[in-house]
Protein backbone atom coordinates (compact mmCIF):
# COMPACT_ATOMS: atom_id res chain seq x y z
CA UNK A 1 0.00 0.00 0.00
CA UNK A 2 1.35 3.44 -0.97
CA UNK A 3 -0.08 6.61 0.62
CA UNK A 4 0.70 10.26 0.00
CA UNK A 5 -0.03 12.60 2.92
CA UNK A 6 -0.74 16.26 2.17
CA UNK A 7 0.28 18.70 4.91
CA UNK A 8 1.20 22.37 5.09
CA UNK A 9 4.76 21.63 6.27
CA UNK A 10 6.63 19.58 8.87
CA UNK A 11 6.42 22.27 11.50
CA UNK A 12 6.44 21.55 15.24
CA UNK A 13 2.79 20.69 15.82
CA UNK A 14 0.37 17.98 16.80
CA UNK A 15 -0.40 16.73 13.28
CA UNK A 16 3.27 16.60 12.38
CA UNK A 17 4.33 14.78 15.57
CA UNK A 18 1.52 12.24 15.03
CA UNK A 19 2.61 11.67 11.44
CA UNK A 20 6.22 11.09 12.52
CA UNK A 21 4.95 8.54 15.05
CA UNK A 22 2.97 6.75 12.36
CA UNK A 23 6.10 6.60 10.20
CA UNK A 24 7.93 4.98 13.11
CA UNK A 25 5.09 2.62 13.99
CA UNK A 26 4.09 1.35 10.52
CA UNK A 27 6.74 -0.53 8.48
CA UNK A 28 7.11 0.67 4.89
CA UNK A 29 6.59 -2.85 3.59
CA UNK A 30 3.12 -2.70 5.17
CA UNK A 31 2.28 0.88 4.17
CA UNK A 32 4.77 3.16 2.45
CA UNK A 33 3.83 6.71 3.42
CA UNK A 34 5.30 9.81 1.77
CA UNK A 35 4.48 13.46 2.35
CA UNK A 36 3.86 16.48 0.10
CA UNK A 37 4.17 19.92 1.75
CA UNK A 38 2.24 22.90 0.35
CA UNK A 39 3.89 25.64 2.45
CA UNK A 40 6.76 27.99 1.71
CA UNK A 41 9.17 25.22 2.80
CA UNK A 42 9.01 21.64 4.05
CA UNK A 43 9.58 22.61 7.69
CA UNK A 44 12.20 21.84 10.36
CA UNK A 45 11.04 18.27 10.99
CA UNK A 46 11.15 17.16 7.34
CA UNK A 47 14.56 15.57 7.84
CA UNK A 48 13.10 13.35 10.57
CA UNK A 49 10.49 12.02 8.17
CA UNK A 50 13.16 11.37 5.54
CA UNK A 51 15.31 9.58 8.13
CA UNK A 52 12.34 7.27 8.71
CA UNK A 53 12.25 6.39 5.00
CA UNK A 54 9.55 8.78 3.76
CA UNK A 55 9.95 10.88 0.67
CA UNK A 56 9.16 14.52 1.41
CA UNK A 57 8.09 16.62 -1.57
CA UNK A 58 7.80 20.39 -1.72
CA UNK A 59 4.72 21.34 -3.70
CA UNK A 60 3.92 24.98 -2.77
CA UNK A 61 0.35 26.18 -3.11
CA UNK A 62 0.72 29.70 -4.48
CA UNK A 63 -2.30 31.97 -5.05
CA UNK A 64 -2.51 30.96 -8.73
CA UNK A 65 -2.63 27.23 -7.77
CA UNK A 66 -1.25 26.18 -11.18
CA UNK A 67 2.16 25.14 -9.89
CA UNK A 68 0.59 23.09 -7.10
CA UNK A 69 -1.68 21.29 -9.57
CA UNK A 70 1.22 20.42 -11.87
CA UNK A 71 3.43 19.37 -8.98
CA UNK A 72 0.84 17.19 -7.29
CA UNK A 73 -0.13 15.52 -10.56
CA UNK A 74 3.53 14.73 -11.24
CA UNK A 75 4.00 13.29 -7.73
CA UNK A 76 0.90 11.11 -8.08
CA UNK A 77 2.00 9.81 -11.48
CA UNK A 78 5.57 9.06 -10.48
CA UNK A 79 4.74 7.62 -7.05
CA UNK A 80 1.90 5.35 -8.17
CA UNK A 81 0.04 6.00 -4.90
CA UNK A 82 -2.99 3.96 -3.89
CA UNK A 83 -4.58 6.85 -2.01
CA UNK A 84 -4.09 10.43 -0.85
CA UNK A 85 -4.50 11.40 2.80
CA UNK A 86 -5.39 15.08 2.84
CA UNK A 87 -4.77 17.16 6.00
CA UNK A 88 -4.91 20.64 4.45
CA UNK A 89 -7.90 22.08 6.28
CA UNK A 90 -8.86 25.35 4.60
CA UNK A 91 -7.00 24.28 1.45
CA UNK A 92 -8.46 20.76 1.25
CA UNK A 93 -10.77 21.29 -1.72
CA UNK A 94 -8.24 21.78 -4.51
CA UNK A 95 -6.19 18.60 -3.86
CA UNK A 96 -9.42 16.58 -3.68
CA UNK A 97 -10.34 17.94 -7.13
CA UNK A 98 -6.87 17.06 -8.48
CA UNK A 99 -6.88 13.54 -7.03
CA UNK A 100 -10.34 12.85 -8.46
CA UNK A 101 -9.12 13.88 -11.91
CA UNK A 102 -6.19 11.47 -11.52
CA UNK A 103 -8.41 8.61 -10.31
CA UNK A 104 -6.77 8.39 -6.86
CA UNK A 105 -9.12 7.96 -3.85
CA UNK A 106 -8.84 10.51 -1.04
CA UNK A 107 -9.28 10.55 2.72
CA UNK A 108 -9.68 14.07 4.08
CA UNK A 109 -9.00 14.51 7.78
CA UNK A 110 -9.85 17.70 9.63
CA UNK A 111 -7.83 18.53 12.74
CA UNK A 112 -9.67 21.59 14.02
CA UNK A 113 -13.09 23.14 14.45
CA UNK A 114 -11.80 26.65 13.74
CA UNK A 115 -10.81 27.82 10.24
CA UNK A 116 -11.33 31.53 10.78
CA UNK A 117 -7.75 32.81 10.91
CA UNK A 118 -4.44 32.07 9.27
CA UNK A 119 -1.16 32.06 11.17
CA UNK A 120 0.73 34.41 8.81
CA UNK A 121 0.44 38.13 9.51
CA UNK A 122 -0.71 39.07 6.00
CA UNK A 123 -3.60 36.58 6.19
CA UNK A 124 -5.05 38.75 8.97
CA UNK A 125 -5.24 41.91 6.85
CA UNK A 126 -8.95 42.88 6.52
CA UNK A 127 -9.43 42.27 2.78
CA UNK A 128 -7.20 39.19 2.70
CA UNK A 129 -8.98 37.78 5.75
CA UNK A 130 -12.39 38.17 4.10
CA UNK A 131 -11.18 36.56 0.87
CA UNK A 132 -9.66 33.69 2.81
CA UNK A 133 -12.91 33.06 4.65
CA UNK A 134 -14.80 32.97 1.36
CA UNK A 135 -12.19 30.61 -0.12
CA UNK A 136 -12.36 28.44 3.01
CA UNK A 137 -16.13 28.00 2.75
CA UNK A 138 -15.90 26.92 -0.88
CA UNK A 139 -12.83 24.73 -0.40
CA UNK A 140 -14.04 22.89 2.70
CA UNK A 141 -17.53 22.39 1.28
CA UNK A 142 -16.09 20.80 -1.88
CA UNK A 143 -13.66 18.61 0.07
CA UNK A 144 -16.40 17.40 2.44
CA UNK A 145 -18.74 16.61 -0.45
CA UNK A 146 -16.28 14.96 -2.84
CA UNK A 147 -13.72 13.15 -0.68
CA UNK A 148 -14.06 9.38 -0.59
CA UNK A 149 -13.78 9.15 3.19
CA UNK A 150 -14.21 12.04 5.59
CA UNK A 151 -12.64 12.01 9.02
CA UNK A 152 -12.05 14.21 12.04
CA UNK A 153 -9.59 13.73 14.87
CA UNK A 154 -12.43 13.87 17.40
CA UNK A 155 -16.20 13.47 17.52
CA UNK A 156 -16.40 17.24 18.02
CA UNK A 157 -14.43 18.02 14.87
CA UNK A 158 -16.38 15.51 12.79
CA UNK A 159 -19.72 16.86 14.03
CA UNK A 160 -18.62 20.39 13.16
CA UNK A 161 -17.62 19.39 9.63
CA UNK A 162 -20.64 17.17 8.91
CA UNK A 163 -22.97 19.81 10.41
CA UNK A 164 -26.03 17.57 10.53
CA UNK A 165 -25.89 16.46 6.88
CA UNK A 166 -27.19 12.92 6.95
CA UNK A 167 -25.86 12.09 3.47
CA UNK A 168 -22.29 12.38 4.82
CA UNK A 169 -22.67 9.93 7.70
CA UNK A 170 -21.89 6.82 5.68
CA UNK A 171 -18.42 8.11 4.81
CA UNK A 172 -17.64 9.97 8.07
CA UNK A 173 -15.17 8.46 10.54
CA UNK A 174 -13.40 9.54 13.72
CA UNK A 175 -9.62 9.13 13.48
CA UNK A 176 -8.29 9.46 17.02
CA UNK A 177 -4.59 10.24 17.14
CA UNK A 178 -2.13 8.55 19.47
CA UNK A 179 1.08 9.13 21.41
CA UNK A 180 3.76 6.89 22.95
CA UNK A 181 4.05 6.25 26.67
CA UNK A 182 7.34 7.85 27.77
CA UNK A 183 9.53 6.88 30.69
CA UNK A 184 8.62 8.78 33.84
CA UNK A 185 11.52 11.15 34.65
CA UNK A 186 13.40 10.80 37.90
CA UNK A 187 13.40 13.44 40.62
CA UNK A 188 17.00 14.21 39.70
CA UNK A 189 15.99 14.88 36.08
CA UNK A 190 13.17 17.14 37.22
CA UNK A 191 15.54 19.08 39.48
CA UNK A 192 18.05 19.44 36.66
CA UNK A 193 15.41 21.10 34.48
CA UNK A 194 14.50 23.57 37.22
CA UNK A 195 18.13 24.44 37.86
CA UNK A 196 18.84 24.89 34.14
CA UNK A 197 16.07 27.50 34.02
CA UNK A 198 17.39 29.37 37.03
CA UNK A 199 14.70 28.12 39.42
CA UNK A 200 15.17 26.32 42.70
CA UNK A 201 14.68 22.57 43.14
CA UNK A 202 11.37 23.16 44.91
CA UNK A 203 9.82 25.30 42.18
CA UNK A 204 6.49 23.99 40.94
CA UNK A 205 6.31 24.13 37.15
CA UNK A 206 3.26 24.85 35.02
CA UNK A 207 3.77 24.35 31.29
CA UNK A 208 1.89 25.28 28.14
CA UNK A 209 2.84 24.16 24.64
CA UNK A 210 1.22 25.88 21.68
CA UNK A 211 1.49 28.54 19.03
CA UNK A 212 1.00 32.14 20.08
CA UNK A 213 -2.33 32.59 18.31
CA UNK A 214 -5.77 33.71 19.49
CA UNK A 215 -7.33 30.29 19.98
CA UNK A 216 -4.61 29.19 22.42
CA UNK A 217 -5.70 31.99 24.78
CA UNK A 218 -2.33 33.14 26.13
CA UNK A 219 -4.09 36.12 27.70
CA UNK A 220 -6.04 33.66 29.82
CA UNK A 221 -2.91 31.64 30.59
CA UNK A 222 -1.08 34.67 31.96
CA UNK A 223 -4.08 35.79 34.02
CA UNK A 224 -4.58 32.31 35.49
CA UNK A 225 -0.88 32.21 36.37
CA UNK A 226 -1.02 35.67 37.99
CA UNK A 227 -3.83 34.49 40.27
CA UNK A 228 -2.02 31.25 41.10
CA UNK A 229 1.07 33.22 42.16
CA UNK A 230 -0.98 35.01 44.81
CA UNK A 231 -1.50 31.67 46.55
CA UNK A 232 1.59 29.70 45.45
CA UNK A 233 4.41 32.24 44.99
CA UNK A 234 7.07 29.60 44.22
CA UNK A 235 5.21 28.51 41.05
CA UNK A 236 6.81 29.09 37.64
CA UNK A 237 5.32 29.08 34.13
CA UNK A 238 6.96 27.77 30.96
CA UNK A 239 5.57 28.87 27.58
CA UNK A 240 6.75 26.69 24.71
CA UNK A 241 6.11 27.81 21.13
CA UNK A 242 6.24 30.75 18.76
CA UNK A 243 3.69 32.85 16.89
CA UNK A 244 2.68 36.34 15.88
CA UNK A 245 1.20 37.13 19.32
CA UNK A 246 4.38 36.35 21.28
CA UNK A 247 5.57 39.96 21.50
CA UNK A 248 2.14 41.06 22.72
CA UNK A 249 2.20 38.40 25.46
CA UNK A 250 5.75 39.40 26.42
CA UNK A 251 4.60 43.01 26.81
CA UNK A 252 1.76 41.87 29.06
CA UNK A 253 4.14 39.83 31.21
CA UNK A 254 6.51 42.77 31.61
CA UNK A 255 3.70 45.18 32.49
CA UNK A 256 2.57 42.84 35.28
CA UNK A 257 6.12 42.23 36.56
CA UNK A 258 5.81 38.49 36.06
CA UNK A 259 9.08 38.02 34.18
CA UNK A 260 11.02 36.48 37.06
CA UNK A 261 8.47 33.68 37.36
CA UNK A 262 7.97 32.94 33.67
CA UNK A 263 10.12 31.70 30.78
CA UNK A 264 9.48 31.95 27.04
CA UNK A 265 11.22 28.87 25.64
CA UNK A 266 10.38 29.20 21.94
CA UNK A 267 10.21 26.08 19.81
CA UNK A 268 11.46 22.95 21.55
CA UNK A 269 11.95 19.65 19.77
CA UNK A 270 12.07 18.04 23.21
CA UNK A 271 8.69 19.46 24.28
CA UNK A 272 7.18 16.08 25.37
CA UNK A 273 10.24 15.38 27.52
CA UNK A 274 10.03 18.86 29.02
CA UNK A 275 6.31 18.48 29.77
CA UNK A 276 6.99 15.19 31.56
CA UNK A 277 9.23 17.01 34.04
CA UNK A 278 6.59 19.59 34.97
CA UNK A 279 3.88 19.46 37.61
CA UNK A 280 0.88 20.60 35.57
CA UNK A 281 -0.17 21.32 31.99
CA UNK A 282 -2.36 24.39 31.44
CA UNK A 283 -4.58 24.52 28.33
CA UNK A 284 -7.40 27.12 28.47
CA UNK A 285 -7.92 27.11 24.69
CA UNK A 286 -10.87 28.75 22.97
CA UNK A 287 -11.02 25.97 20.35
CA UNK A 288 -9.35 22.56 20.05
CA UNK A 289 -9.59 19.65 17.65
CA UNK A 290 -8.00 16.79 19.59
CA UNK A 291 -4.92 18.39 21.20
CA UNK A 292 -1.95 16.06 20.94
CA UNK A 293 -0.22 18.04 23.71
CA UNK A 294 -3.02 17.02 26.08
CA UNK A 295 -2.49 13.38 25.13
CA UNK A 296 1.27 13.74 25.65
CA UNK A 297 0.80 15.32 29.08
CA UNK A 298 -1.47 12.48 30.21
CA UNK A 299 0.93 9.88 28.76
CA UNK A 300 3.66 11.37 30.97
CA UNK A 301 1.41 11.30 34.04
CA UNK A 302 1.10 15.10 34.18
CA UNK A 303 -2.33 16.39 35.32
CA UNK A 304 -4.04 19.01 33.20
CA UNK A 305 -6.22 22.05 33.83
CA UNK A 306 -8.02 23.55 30.86
CA UNK A 307 -11.15 24.78 29.17
CA UNK A 308 -14.20 22.60 28.71
CA UNK A 309 -14.32 22.90 24.93
CA UNK A 310 -15.14 20.15 22.41
CA UNK A 311 -12.02 18.25 21.45
CA UNK A 312 -10.18 18.86 24.70
CA UNK A 313 -13.12 17.39 26.62
CA UNK A 314 -12.74 14.30 24.42
CA UNK A 315 -8.97 14.07 24.89
CA UNK A 316 -9.19 13.94 28.70
CA UNK A 317 -11.54 12.50 31.31
CA UNK A 318 -12.79 15.52 33.25
CA UNK A 319 -12.47 14.98 36.98
CA UNK A 320 -10.32 11.87 36.57
CA UNK A 321 -7.33 12.88 34.42
CA UNK A 322 -7.92 16.64 34.20
CA UNK A 323 -10.00 19.47 35.61
CA UNK A 324 -11.95 21.46 33.00
CA UNK A 325 -13.88 24.72 33.31
CA UNK A 326 -15.77 27.02 30.94
CA UNK A 327 -13.22 29.01 28.95
CA UNK A 328 -14.29 32.26 30.63
CA UNK A 329 -13.92 30.81 34.15
CA UNK A 330 -10.41 32.09 34.81
CA UNK A 331 -10.80 31.92 38.59
CA UNK A 332 -12.07 28.37 38.44
CA UNK A 333 -9.04 27.26 36.45
CA UNK A 334 -6.71 29.12 38.82
CA UNK A 335 -8.34 27.39 41.80
CA UNK A 336 -7.92 24.00 40.13
CA UNK A 337 -4.25 24.71 39.43
CA UNK A 338 -3.72 25.60 43.08
CA UNK A 339 -5.54 22.45 44.20
CA UNK A 340 -3.33 20.20 42.08
CA UNK A 341 -0.11 21.96 43.05
CA UNK A 342 -0.87 21.79 46.77
CA UNK A 343 -2.35 18.29 46.96
CA UNK A 344 0.27 15.80 45.81
CA UNK A 345 -1.95 12.78 46.41
CA UNK A 346 -4.72 14.23 44.24
CA UNK A 347 -2.22 15.23 41.56
CA UNK A 348 -0.81 11.70 41.58
CA UNK A 349 -4.26 10.17 41.11
CA UNK A 350 -4.95 12.43 38.14
CA UNK A 351 -1.55 11.68 36.60
CA UNK A 352 -1.82 7.91 37.01
CA UNK A 353 -5.35 7.88 35.57
CA UNK A 354 -4.20 9.95 32.61
CA UNK A 355 -1.35 7.59 31.81
CA UNK A 356 -3.69 4.59 32.02
CA UNK A 357 -6.19 6.35 29.73
CA UNK A 358 -3.56 6.92 27.05
CA UNK A 359 -2.35 3.33 27.28
CA UNK A 360 -5.89 2.05 26.76
CA UNK A 361 -7.31 4.44 24.16
CA UNK A 362 -4.66 6.71 22.63
CA UNK A 363 -1.42 4.75 22.31
CA UNK A 364 0.68 5.13 19.17
CA UNK A 365 0.16 1.43 18.39
CA UNK A 366 -3.62 1.77 18.62
CA UNK A 367 -3.53 4.89 16.45
CA UNK A 368 -1.50 3.08 13.79
CA UNK A 369 -4.05 0.27 13.76
CA UNK A 370 -6.92 2.74 13.34
CA UNK A 371 -5.10 4.42 10.45
CA UNK A 372 -4.39 1.16 8.62
CA UNK A 373 -7.99 0.00 9.11
CA UNK A 374 -9.25 3.21 7.51
CA UNK A 375 -6.92 2.77 4.55
CA UNK A 376 -7.99 -0.85 4.09
CA UNK A 377 -11.65 0.14 4.28
CA UNK A 378 -11.23 2.72 1.52
CA UNK A 379 -9.21 0.46 -0.79
CA UNK A 380 -11.62 -2.44 -0.26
Amino acid sequence: MRVLHLVYAFYRGGLESWLLRMLREIPRDVCAMDVACMGTDTGPWAHQAEALGAKVFHCPLNPAHIGFMRGLRRILHEGNYDLVHNHLGVYSGFPVWIAKREGVPVITTFHSTDFSMGTLWWLRLPLVRDLRRFYARLSIAYAVRETNLLSGVSEAVLKNVVDGRSELRTKARVLHLGVPLPEIPTEEEKSALRNSLGFGDRARLIVHVGRFIEVKNHTGIVEIFRRVLQVCPDTKLLLVGEGYLRSEVEDSVRSQNLGESLRFLGFRDDAPDLVAKCDLFLLPSIHEGLPVVALEAQAAGVPLVGSNVPGLAEAVDDGKTALLHPVEDIQGMADSVVRILTDREFAGRLGNAGRARIAEFFSAKAAAGRLLNMYSELLA
